[in-house]
């Protein structure tokens, strides 16, 4: 049985991108190019993998194993030139990261650049999503790993805490209810509520605590998909909302913002570092890892 690289990249790449016509444009390769890569897979392995009698190219039960094989082997391929530019004293190469949106807007820019600065022939990427989204670049590899404020249900990832978190009522400065150090929750269903999306750690951790209380939510007037637009919108007077802390201290000292705890009840969470336990990390992925680690624990100290 052989088969080389490109032929996998090709048979990928189709999967990924739903098509030859789409590979090929990715690949910088004809379209027929394309096919007779996968057409010599299908031959050196003996087996279907595409199912091409339908409109849309669909992988058969064979294909879709071999794909799950085929992301393993470039993953491989991937650390073995890591390790070997590592055995050379050389750290070079792409990583790919994921992050909801408090860690990835207001902890983890405050970290890269030294991480950046001890390994400057690499590049980082980082995808800044809510936490649902950052799961699944992590269960399909689009990321390595991936720092969320919400715990993944799945088995296949593995879950490490770092920095906590809390989340407190935000109101404007002016509102009637600033000032006040702490309130009943339903003192605030006379206001607006604004919400971040379904899939937000935020949502979710809210969404949690009042149910644990059997407290029903207040009415949402707006939901919006960040959380740099819930708080532009508090300010701009479209309702209040429960924001990480983290969020809006700059606004809060700033005296733009004001914040107010909920009586009884304490959203409090850790912000969670994931990875796929079934896919091989690279060697610096591990660094990265590592570094998270050194800095968590050096804040904790």
């Amino acid at each position: 049985m052989e088969f080389d690289l490109r032929q996998i990249k090709a048979f990928i790449s189709v999967v990924d991108h739903g098509g030859f016509n789409a590979a090929s444009k990715v690949l910088h390769l004809s379209q027929a190019a394309v096919s007779e890569r996968i057409a010599n897979l299908e031959h050196a392995i003996g087996m279907r993998l595409l199912d091409r009698n339908s409109r849309k190219i669909r992988t058969t039960s064979v294909g879709r194993r071999f794909y799950t094989l085929a992301r393993q082997l470039l993953e491989h391929k991937a650390a073995i030139h890591l390790e070997l530019a590592e055995l050379a004293g050389v750290v070079r190469g792409s990583l790919n990261i994921g992050a909801s949106t408090i860690p990835g807007e207001y902890v983890l820019p405050q970290l890269l650049p030294r991480f950046c600065s001890e390994y400057p022939q690499i590049e980082l990427n980082m995808r800044i999503h809510d936490s649902a989204e950052v799961m699944d670049y992590v269960h399909n590899g689009d990321v390595e790993v991936g720092v969320v404020g919400a715990r993944p249900a799945d088995k296949h990832f593995s879950c490490e805490k770092l920095w906590d978190d809390r989340l407190l009522l935000v109101v404007p400065v002016g509102h009637r209810l600033a000032g006040r150090k702490r309130i009943r929750a339903d003192e605030i269903a006379r206001d607006p509520f604004i919400m971040r999306e379904q899939g937000s750690g935020t949502r979710k951790l809210f969404e949690a605590v009042l149910a644990t209380r059997e407290i029903e939510l207040p009415p949402v007037t707006a939901t919006l998909g960040s959380t740099t637009a819930v708080k532009e919108a508090v300010i701009a007077g479209l309702g209040v909302t429960i924001i990480s802390e983290r969020a809006v201290r700059k606004e809060v000292e700033a005296g733009i913002l004001a914040v107010i705890e909920l009586q009884g009840l304490r959203f409090e969470r850790n912000f969670l570092l994931i990875a796929d336990r079934n896919r091989t990390q690279s060697p610096l992925c591990k660094r990265f890892i590592q570094y998270l680690r050194d800095c968590y624990r050096a804040d904790a100290g």
